[in-house]
């Protein structure tokens, strides 16, 4: 799923034809996982299933995908074999949908204390319903302004489509030098910003 797209995108670039659709339409993709990248979680809306390493005693996860909707199951396994493990009872944890944060009521690593030949589970799978938008008009309409970040970077990007790496450009008659590389501008990191992902913990 896009961020934005490339009607969006030719507008403020005052492109009328199609002759440029392709190109615009690899640049909005690249623009859209620039952003997933700064804020270090999907758009996407859907139903995801992942696996977490876990450790002794941690009663804390942190999901990759957030706003989170729903968790349909947790199960702990060892060396990934989940399809004999049992899921964890929903009343034994609690999920903060905004920040993707899953808090265990009890360690769920706890068979290893006073037996050194224990094996304890140590992978976690987490099937979640989590991300922005199903769709890049959802994301348009709820997230505003990450559709703008991702429309300001298509246009740095565009318009810097002859030297990437840097160089010079010239823009109405005047040439203007680059040191580096083009990065995410920085009204795309203001815009941005408040949606990164503050890590806490090391699985996060």
């Amino acid at each position: 799923m896009n961020a934005t797209t490339i009607d969006r995108v030719k507008a403020l670039l005052d492109i009328s034809s199609s002759s440029y659709d392709a190109v615009l339409t690899t640049m909005v993709a690249a623009a859209t996982r620039r952003i997933e990248n700064y804020i270090d979680r999907p758009l996407e809306a859907k139903e995801r299933t992942e696996t977490y390493p876990i450790r002794p005693r941690q009663d804390v996860l942190f999901l990759r995908a957030y706003p989170v909707t729903a968790v349909a199951s947790i199960k702990l396994a060892l060396d990934w074999d989940f399809a004999t493990a049992t899921a964890v009872n929903s009343s034994d944890y609690k999920f903060d949908a905004e920040t993707g944060m899953v808090n265990f009521l009890y360690y769920p690593i706890n068979n290893w204390k006073g037996n050194n030949l224990a094996t304890a589970p140590n992978v976690m799978q987490v099937v979640y319903t989590a991300g922005f938008a199903a769709d890049t008009a959802a994301l348009i309409s709820a997230y505003g302004d990450i559709t703008y970040a991702a429309d300001v970077q298509t246009v740095a990007m565009w318009r810097r489509r002859d030297s990437p790496q840097g160089a010079s450009m010239n823009v109405g008659g005047a040439s203007i030098n680059y040191e580096k590389p083009l990065a995410l501008v920085p009204d795309v990191i203001e815009a941005l910003t408040p949606y990164r992902r503050l890590r806490f913990a090391a699985n996060g």
